[in-house]
C-alpha cells in the first residue's frame, strides 16, 4: 500500500444504477508517503445537472457544455489507477460509480485494495467533532477552498490520508496489534494497511534476548504500556502535577486597590488581554461578589449581555479564596460551559494575576472510562460483534494513546457507543479501588486527586445538585461557590433529585446478565470451577436455575414493555421537541381493566428477585477464606455490581408501578417518530425549592448566583421562591441588577405584527399561512442570516419544509438548517449556519439560549410564539395542582415567568456585540393583545419596538439593517 490513489467524484445522484453519472473527476496520486501526480477535468455527463446538486458544487451545465465525455478521459485515470490502492472519503459512494463506469464501458471491475480515510478517520481520530471532509479539513488546518469540487475534494483527502498515515506510524506497536483484530469485518483494506506498519515497526526493532519486552523501547518514550495497552504517559510522579501552588503571603492590601493592579490602567489584564476594556457594570459586580464573600451572604446578580460577568466573578472569587485559603467551587449548566470556562477565562486569568493557582474540572463518574472493564471487554471474541461495536473498541484504543482524562465527552461515538459506554465507564458498584492494578491509572481518581487539590474546581449542577444526595460526598468539602447560569438551577435539580427509567435500560441489564457465553456471568462460573474444582458442583447448579429462569425472564420483560407502551401510546400528547410524547399517570391510572400492568410489574420483580437469589448464590459459592485469582476478583467484581444495578432497578419498578408518593409528579414518555418501542418513566419532586434551601443555601458560607436572566419585570422574587431563597433570613441574600452596555435602543428594533392571526393550532392553515409568510418575508430582507425560534418540533418541520419549497424559486440561492432534520448537534448547525451565505437556522428549545453568533452572520430572529411550558405537560401540571392548592394562581406565579426568562434567552441571541445590529420578529399577538403581554415587552432592553400591520412593518426591516453600524467606543 505504498501507491495509492486518491479519488473523488461529483456527480449528478448517487444512484449510478438509476442513471446518474460523473461529472467531474480529482485524482491525486501518492507514492511513499508523498503527493507526486495530479489529475482533475470535468466531464460532460450527457445529461442535465440537477438543480440542487448545481447548488452543493457549483458545477453548471454550462461548465460541462464542452467537457469531454467520460468515454475520452477514462483511459488515463485508468492510467494512474492500475497497481494503486484506491482511497476516497466514504468510499462505496465513489467506488459504486467507478465499478459501473468500468462495466458500462467494457472494462473489468477494480479489484485491488481500498482505503475509506472516513473509517480510517473514525477510528484514528475519535475525539472529532465530525467525520465530513469539509470540517476535518478545517479541524486539521488542511487547505480545502472549494468543497464539493472533485479537484479541491482529492487534494484535502489526499492531505487528511497522509495526516493518518502520521498517526498510525507514530502508534503503538500493541495498539497496531490490537487494532488488527478489530478491523477485519470492515469495507474497506485497513486491516492489511495496519498489517502493513505492523511489519515495519517489528523490521525496525533492535535484535532482543527473549528476556526483554519488545515494546520496552517505546515503553520509555511517550507511551506507558501495562497489561497490553498502551496509554498516554503521565507525569512519573502523580502528586507532583497535581500540586497546590504556593500563593505565597497574603497581600493585605485592600481589595479595590489589588484590583487596580489587575485591571487598572496600568494592571496586568491590560499586558495579557489584547484590546481589554474596563467596563462600569463589570467592575460593580467584582465589588458585590467579593463583599458577599467578605459577610458570609448570598448574591443574586442578572448580569445583562456584555457585563463580561465570567471574569467579575472569576477574579474576585480567586482573590478571596487566596486571602482565605479556601477552595473556589464553580458551577455551570454543561459540561461544555465546564472547559469553555477551564480553557478560555482561566486560562487568561493564569496568565495575568500577580499570584498562581491551579483549576480543575470534576464530572460525574460515569463519565469517565475504567480501564479494567476496558480491558476485559477487549479480551472477549470479536467474532459475533457488530461492525459498529468493533470500531467503538478501536476508537477507544486509539484514545487511550490521546486522552489524559478518559472523560467520555471527548469521544464521538456512533450510537450504539453509548450503550457499550455503559459496560466501561467507572462506576461504584463494581470498583476494586486500590486492589485494581489499573488503580495507579484510574481516570476517575486521579481527576478526584485534581479536584481536590485544585484552587478553583469548575463542576455542573448536575454534578452539584448530586452530591447534595450523595452518602459520601463527590466533591471536596466547600464553603463558597459560584452558579453560574442559574436560571437553570431549578431544572437541574428537577431532574437530579427525580427519578428516571427505561425499557431500554431494562433490556440492556438483562443483556448484561445474560448465561450464554461470553457473558459476565458464565465467565465468572468457568473461572470459579478452574481455581476451586471443589466447588463445581455449586456452580453448575446455581447456573442451571440461572439458565432455566433467563429465558421467562426475558420474555416477561418484553411482555411488559409492550404493555406498558401500548397504554401509554394510546394516551400521550406531544409535550416536548425531543420527539417524545407524554402522559402523566397515577398508580390509581392501572386499576380495573389497566389493573394487567400493575400484576404483570408485580411478577417481572418477583422473576427478577428470584433470578438475583441465584446470581448471589454465584457470588458467594467459594468460602470466604479462600484468596481469589485476579480474574475471579475482577469478574466478582462486576457482577457484583450488576446485582447492586439489578436491585435499583427492581426498587424502581416497584417505585414508578406499585406504590404512589404524594412528593412526586410521574409520567411516561413514548417515541413518536421513531420505530422503537420503548417508554421513559420518569418522576420529579414536586418542590425542588426544600430541597436546596437547606443542604446548600443554609449550610454554605456563601454562593454567588448568576445569569443573563435571573427577574422577571426587575423583580427576583420569583427566581428566590423557586430556590428557597425566600426562607432564609433577609440579611443572608443580596441581590444586583446590571443592565447591558449595548445601546439597544440603537441596535434593535423589535416588531410585533398587530395583523397576525391568534396563535392557533399547528393544522389552522389560516395562522400557519401567515407565519410561513412572514417567516419568508424577514428572510428575504436580510438575505438569510436568520434563527427562527419554535416552541413545537412539529411546527418547526412545517415552516422549515414550506420554506424550502418557496425558496426554491429564489433568484439566489439560501440553505436551510434545521434542528433534527439536517442535523441534531446545535454547535454544528451553528458552525454551519455561520459558514454559509444566505442560510436560515431553525432551532426548538436548546436554541433559546446558549447560542452565540456574533457580527454579520445573524441579522434577525424570529420567535414564532411565545415560549410558555405546554399546560399538559407532566411537571407543570403537578406544581400547578400544588400552587392551586394553595390558593395561587399557577398561570401568573409559575407559567408566565418560566416564559418570560425564556423569551429574555430567546431575544439575547441576537445581539452579542457592541457592534452588532439586528432586527426582532415576534409573530405571537398575546404580546400586545393580552393582559399579560406587557410583562414580556417590561423585561427587555431598551429595543425600539414597533406593532402594527405587517406589510408596513417588513419594509423597516432592510433599510434599519442597512443604517451605518455604531462606532467602536
Amino acid at each position: 500500500m505504498k501507491r495509492l490513489l486518491v479519488v473523488d467524484f461529483e456527480t449528478t445522484g448517487s444512484h449510478p444504477r438509476q442513471g446518474d453519472s460523473i461529472i467531474q473527476i480529482g485524482a491525486v496520486a501518492i507514492d511513499d508517503g508523498q503527493i507526486t501526480d495530479s489529475f482533475s477535468t470535468m466531464i460532460n455527463p450527457g445529461q442535465v445537472i440537477p438543480p440542487f446538486i448545481t447548488q452543493l458544487t457549483g458545477i453548471t451545465d454550462e461548465m460541462v457544455a464542452d467537457a469531454p465525455s467520460l468515454e475520452e478521459v477514462f483511459p488515463r485515470f485508468l492510467r494512474m489507477l492500475d497497481g494503486r490502492t484506491f482511497v476516497a472519503h466514504n468510499a462505496s459512494f465513489d467506488l459504486q460509480f467507478l465499478q459501473e463506469a468500468l462495466l458500462s464501458q467494457g472494462y473489468y471491475a477494480f479489484d485491488g485494495y481500498v482505503l475509506d480515510t472516513v473509517e480510517l478517520s473514525r477510528i484514528l481520530l475519535p475525539m472529532q467533532n465530525s467525520y465530513r471532509l469539509g470540517e476535518l479539513a478545517s479541524e486539521l488546518e488542511i487547505e480545502h477552498d472549494n468543497p464539493h469540487q472533485a479537484d479541491s475534494d482529492a487534494m484535502a483527502t489526499a492531505q487528511l490520508y497522509l495526516h493518518l498515515m502520521d498517526i498510525l506510524e507514530s502508534m503503538p506497536l500493541v495498539t497496531i496489534q490490537r487494532l488488527q483484530m478489530l478491523v477485519s469485518s470492515f469495507r474497506s483494506d485497513i486491516e492489511v494497511l495496519l498489517r502493513q506498519i505492523e511489519m515495519e515497526k517489528l523490521a525496525s526493532l533492535p535484535e532482543l534476548d527473549d528476556t526483554v519486552s519488545p515494546n520496552v523501547n517505546e515503553e520509555s518514550s511517550m507511551w506507558d504500556i501495562y497489561r497490553q495497552l498502551a496509554l498516554r504517559k503521565r507525569p512519573e510522579k502523580l502528586t507532583a502535577s497535581f500540586q497546590r501552588p504556593d500563593f505565597g503571603s497574603v497581600d493585605h492590601k485592600p481589595f479595590v486597590d489589588r484590583l487596580e493592579d489587575v485591571i487598572g490602567d496600568e494592571g496586568t489584564m491590560r499586558t495579557h488581554v489584547a484590546g481589554y476594556q474596563r467596563r462600569d457594570a463589570q467592575e460593580a459586580m467584582m465589588h458585590a461578589v467579593f463583599q458577599a464573600m467578605q459577610e458570609g451572604s448570598h448574591l443574586l446578580v442578572e448580569a445583562g449581555t456584555g457585563t463580561g460577568k465570567s471574569l467579575a466573578y472569576l477574579l474576585p472569587g480567586i482573590i478571596w479564596a487566596k486571602d482565605n485559603q479556601q477552595q473556589l467551587v464553580i458551577s455551570t449548566n454543561t459540561i461544555q460551559l465546564q472547559e469553555q470556562l477551564l480553557n478560555k477565562e482561566i486560562a487568561t486569568l493564569q496568565q495575568s494575576l500577580p499570584f498562581s493557582f491551579s483549576a480543575s474540572t470534576l464530572k460525574g463518574r460515569g463519565n469517565y472510562l475504567c480501564l479494567r472493564k476496558l480491558e476485559q471487554t477487549l479480551e472477549e471474541p470479536v467474532e459475533g460483534s457488530s461492525q459498529e461495536l468493533r470500531l467503538v473498541k478501536g476508537q477507544m484504543l486509539t484514545w487511550l494513546t490521546q486522552t489524559s482524562t478518559g472523560d467520555v465527552e471527548e469521544l464521538s461515538m456512533p450510537p450504539s457507543g453509548h450503550l457499550f459506554w455503559q459496560q466501561v465507564k467507572s462506576d461504584t458498584g463494581s470498583c476494586l479501588n486500590r486492589a485494581c492494578p489499573w488503580f495507579s491509572r484510574c481516570f476517575y481518581f486521579q481527576a478526584k486527586e485534581r479536584a481536590r487539590e485544585a484552587d478553583v474546581l469548575i463542576v455542573n449542577h448536575a454534578l452539584l445538585i448530586s452530591d447534595l444526595q450523595a452518602e459520601n460526598r463527590i466533591l471536596p468539602p466547600y464553603e463558597v461557590a459560584i452558579i453560574d447560569e442559574a436560571h437553570h438551577l431549578e431544572e437541574a435539580a428537577t431532574q437530579h433529585l427525580g427519578k428516571q427509567f427505561t425499557t431500554t435500560q431494562l433490556l440492556f441489564l438483562l443483556d448484561r446478565a445474560s448465561v450464554d457465553e461470553g457473558g459476565v456471568v458464565p465467565r465468572l462460573a468457568e473461572e470459579l470451577q478452574n481455581w476451586l474444582p471443589a466447588i463445581s458442583d455449586v456452580v453448575t447448579g446455581q447456573m442451571t436455575e440461572l439458565k432455566k429462569l433467563s429465558s421467562t425472564l426475558r420474555d416477561k420483560a418484553q411482555q411488559w414493555t409492550q404493555l406498558l407502551y401500548t397504554w401509554a401510546s394510546e394516551r400521550a400528547e406531544e409535550t416536548t421537541d425531543a420527539g417524545r410524547e407524554t402522559v402523566r399517570y397515577r398508580i390509581e391510572s392501572f386499576s380495573g381493566k389497566h389493573e394487567k400492568i400493575r400484576k404483570n410489574t408485580k411478577k417481572l420483580i418477583d422473576a427478577m428477585s428470584s433470578f438475583a437469589g441465584y446470581l448471589d448464590g454465584l457470588l458467594r459459592a467459594a468460602p470466604a477464606d479462600e484468596k481469589p485469582t485476579f480474574a475471579v476478583r475482577s469478574l466478582r467484581t462486576d457482577l457484583q455490581g450488576l446485582v447492586n444495578e439489578w436491585q435499583k432497578v427492581i426498587e424502581l419498578l416497584h417505585f414508578f408501578l406499585q406504590e404512589h408518593d404524594p412528593e412526586y409528579v410521574y409520567w411516561m414518555e413514548v417515541e413518536s417518530r421513531v420505530g422503537r418501542k420503548q417508554v421513559h418513566l420518569s418522576a420529579a419532586l414536586l418542590k425542588v425549592a426544600d430541597s436546596l434551601a437547606q443542604p446548600l443555601f443554609a449550610q454554605k458560607h456563601s454562593l454567588i448566583l448568576t445569569s443573563a436572566t435571573l427577574t422577571v419585570k426587575n423583580s427576583f422574587s420569583y427566581i428566590m421562591s423557586r430556590f428557597g431563597l425566600d426562607q432564609l433570613p433577609e440579611e443572608r441574600v443580596k441581590t444586583l441588577s446590571l443592565p447591558s452596555p449595548f445601546a439597544y435602543d440603537k441596535q434593535g428594533l423589535l416588531l410585533i405584527p398587530a395583523d397576525f392571526p391568534a396563535p392557533g393550532k399547528e393544522n389552522d392553515q389560516i395562522y400557519l399561512e401567515a407565519i410561513i409568510q412572514g417567516c419568508l418575508d424577514v428572510v428575504l430582507a436580510t438575505k438569510g442570516r436568520t434563527l427562527i425560534l419554535f416552541t413545537s418540533h412539529s411546527m418547526l418541520r412545517i415552516v422549515y419544509q414550506a420554506l424550502k419549497e418557496r425558496l426554491a424559486d429564489a433568484p439566489e440561492a439560501y440553505t436551510l438548517f434545521g434542528h433534527g432534520i439536517d442535523s441534531n448537534n446545535r454547535s454544528k448547525l451553528v458552525r454551519l449556519f455561520q459558514s454559509m451565505e444566505r442560510s436560515v437556522l431553525f432551532g426548538t428549545s436548546s436554541f433559546w439560549e446558549g447560542v452565540d453568533i456574533p457580527g454579520d452572520s445573524l441579522s434577525s430572529l424570529v420567535i414564532v410564539r411565545l415560549p410558555f411550558t405546554p399546560p399538559n405537560h407532566p411537571v407543570y401540571q403537578g406544581r400547578a395542582d400544588l400552587l392551586k392548592a394553595e390558593g395561587k394562581n399557577a398561570f401568573m406565579s409559575m407559567a408566565l415567568p418560566q416564559a418570560i426568562i425564556l423569551f429574555k434567552q430567546g431575544v439575547g441571541r441576537l445581539i452579542r456585540h457592541h457592534l452588532d445590529r439586528g432586527v426582532v420578529v415576534v409573530m405571537d399577538t398575546r404580546v400586545v393583545e393580552s393582559r399579560y403581554g406587557r410583562s414580556f415587552l417590561q423585561s427587555l432592553p431598551s429595543y425600539q419596538i414597533e406593532s402594527g400591520p405587517w406589510p408596513t412593518l417588513r419594509e423597516r426591516i432592510e433599510p434599519f439593517l442597512s443604517m451605518q453600524s455604531l462606532p467602536d467606543s
